[in-house]
Formats: structure tokens, C-alpha cells, sequence
């Protein structure tokens, strides 16, 4: 079942209409980008590279130039496709890419970090800020450069950011991790004692949920930088169940799922059901909590998911939420904020994450 629906998903991506775009430089299309390759690779299906470069051919220039990164300021959601360039390359062994990767490479050491801090900053304009998106957007690549091109030392800088993280963000009696930490205490949304923002936004322990399964995939197996990724899994997976719906899904605020306002979100959910999946395959949780992801896959399908001739959509998606900057008091962490913010239908931050958890679960039925 799951591998027919990972064969329409994967379907939809490449003939439906601008499924990513060719003018802006999103983050959110890396995450379907890069899950349109892995699931290419399992259907052996080779439809998808001429799908990825026409994409590369629209950002990255003949000299190995990304003009769309060049002029932003720095900023971690402008790293997360070097992804789908690591993919590029490794298909076509394209010079072009390899420049490129290495630019991006270079926008990593350069990147600011917070005061007195090993912790990378979410943006210039947020330079205080770690988010935990941004662990997301960051770290399995810096990651993947590691493990590629060296030094082995970076990666006690990469685990370094996971353990901040938590000792940022994570709130042991709820048992989940606040979406972004003001390490001057200052913004408006932060509370002034411990500098975190005010609740628990469910996409965004979904970034850090993936963030963590997707960077251990080029970590050495001895290495003692895992542990700290580890403990992010273990305490990410043991906070979400507690707030898991009857039918397996999961609301935009985690905690408050009864207060008027708050919805069922596909994004986080197929976050979490891809987590699950992929934390249990690679035995990084026990193999008890496989009833748990299998019970929100089966959630998406049923609840978020549609098919209309020939073309999968999924609902319920939070287009988008942050916190500041200081022009945007409105985007203040509130819980009026977060709910108020447009709910759509096919965004790629919850069609992403759909393909690589159906693609996570049709590995069994693969092995069958």
C-alpha cells in the first residue's frame, strides 16, 4: 500500500504544474526535491535527474555562481537545497555543481553564530537566534561535507549545535522543545528569564526531528558526537506520543490540542511519521514504537490526503510561521499567531516530508 502511494506522490511531483519553483530559491522545495531522488532510486526510475537538473540548471550558473544565494544575507533556509546540489553532483560529477557546493561550503564557515556561542545563528537579521528549523536547514549537509570532503573535525561542531539546542530550547516537564531561543533575552517574543519563545510549534520539532535522523546518515558510527543527537531523538520521539491524536496525527500547537482555534497539521505529522520510521530502521529507537509511526502514517493517508485525477494533494498545511523580526510585532509566538496564519493545500514543506515518509515505509514492503 505504501509503495502505491509513494509511486503517486512521486507521480504528482513531476507532472504537476510549478511543483517547485524556478524563480525562488526555497528551501522547502530542496526537501521535495531531495525525496523525489531517493524515491526515484527505490522505484529505479529515471525520470527524476532530468527533473532535478533542470532545476540546478535554473539556479546554479556555468562557473559554479548560485547569483540567488550570492545576494541574500546570510541565512540558514538559503543552505538547505546544497542538498539537492550534493545530488546533482554525485549524478553527473558536473563541475558547475561542484563550485557550487563549495561556495555553499564556504557560506557555512562564514555563517554568524550567536555572542560567546558555538550556536549558528538562524539569520543575520535574527543573529541572536537559533531556531530549531535551523537545524534542519544546516546540519545534515554540513554533515555530508564532512563526511566527504573533511575536516572529521567539524563534527564535533555539528553535535555541539544538537546538544544547544536542547540546553536551549527543550522543557523537560513538557517534554518538548520551544521553537526558537533569544540568546540576548531581548526580542519581544522571548521570555526575558529564559530567552525562549512561547510555545511548542509542531513543524518546527518536526525540522529538528528530521534534522536529527537525516544527520546521523554521515556520522562515523564510533564517533561520540552522536550522543547528543541521539538524546534529541530519544526526547523528541518520547514528547511527541504524548501528544499524538486518537487518529495518529499531531496539532499545530502540540501541547494545547482541545483550545479552541488549534487544527490537526499535516506537515509536522508527516514529519513525525517519517522520524518514527527512519529513527526505528536505523535503530535509534526501539523497535516498540514502530505501532506508534505506522498509526500516524495511516492517520495522513486517511485524514490529509486526496487524489483527484491521477494527482495527489495534501490539506491542512500551516504556510508558514516565524517570530519577528521587530518590524513584524504581529509575529509575536502567541497562540492566536500561529493559528491564524493561512492553512493551504499542497505546500512542499508537508508534500516533502510526505514522499520521504512513504518512502521510509515502503522499504518493508520491499523487503518482503
Amino acid at each position: 500500500m505504501y509503495t502505491e502511494w509513494m509511486k503517486k506522490v512521486y507521480e504528482t511531483a513531476l507532472t504537476r504544474k510549478d511543483s517547485v519553483s524556478c524563480h525562488n530559491w526555497m528551501y522547502e522545495d530542496g526537501v521535495l526535491l531531495t525525496a523525489l531522488d531517493y524515491a526515484a532510486q527505490l522505484l529505479e526510475d529515471d525520470r527524476a535527474l532530468p527533473f532535478l537538473e533542470n532545476y540546478g540548471s535554473c539556479f546554479v550558473t556555468e562557473d559554479g555562481r548560485i547569483p540567488a544565494v550570492e545576494k541574500r544575507p546570510p541565512s540558514v533556509d538559503c543552505l538547505n537545497n546544497g542538498k539537492v546540489l550534493f545530488c546533482l553532483y554525485h549524478h553527473t560529477h558536473s563541475e558547475k555543481y561542484r563550485k557550487a557546493l563549495l561556495y555553499l561550503r564556504e557560506c557555512i564557515g562564514r555563517h554568524p553564530r550567536l555572542t560567546n556561542s558555538r550556536a549558528f545563528a538562524h539569520k543575520q537579521i535574527y543573529e541572536n537566534q537559533m531556531w530549531l528549523d535551523g537545524l534542519y536547514m544546516l546540519q545534515p549537509l554540513y554533515g555530508q561535507f564532512t563526511k566527504e570532503w573533511g575536516p572529521a573535525s567539524c563534527f564535533d561542531d555539528i553535535a555541539a549545535q544538537f546538544e544547544l539546542i536542547t540546553r536551549f530550547a527543550y522543557d523537560e516537564e513538557k517534554g518538548l522543545y520551544y521553537h526558537a531561543y533569544d540568546h540576548s533575552r531581548s526580542m519581544f517574543w522571548a521570555d526575558p528569564s529564559t530567552g525562549r519563545s512561547p510555545h511548542f510549534w509542531g513543524r518546527a520539532m518536526g525540522w529538528l526531528a528530521m534534522a536529527a535522523v537525516d544527520t546521523l546518515d554521515f556520522f562515523p558510527a564510533d564517533h561520540p558526537g552522536r550522543e547528543p543527537i541521539l538524546d534529541v531523538i530519544q526526547k523528541v520521539a518520547d514528547g511527541i506520543l504524548r501528544y499524538q491524536s486518537p487518529e495518529g496525527l499531531w496539532y499545530q500547537i502540540l501541547d494545547l490540542p482541545h483550545r479552541e482555534g488549534n487544527y490537526k497539521e499535516s506537515s509536522c505529522s508527516c514529519m513525525f511519521a517519517y522520524f518514527l520510521k527512519k529513527a526505528v530502521q536505523m535503530g535509534y529507537l526501539d523497535p516498540d514504537y514502530l505501532p506508534r509511526a505506522k498509526k500516524a502514517m495511516d492517520g495522513i493517508l486517511s485524514e490529509f490526503v486526496t487524489e483527484e485525477e491521477g494527482l495527489v494533494s495534501i490539506h491542512q498545511v500551516c504556510l508558514v510561521a516565524g517570530l519577528g523580526p521587530k518590524k513584524k510585532p504581529e509575529r509575536d509566538g502567541s497562540f492566536s499567531y500561529y493559528v491564524s496564519e493561512p492553512v493551504v493545500s499542497n505546500d512542499n514543506k508537508a508534500f516533502g516530508p510526505l514522499l520521504w515518509a512513504l518512502a521510509r515505509f515502503s522499504l518493508d514492503e520491499r523487503s518482503k
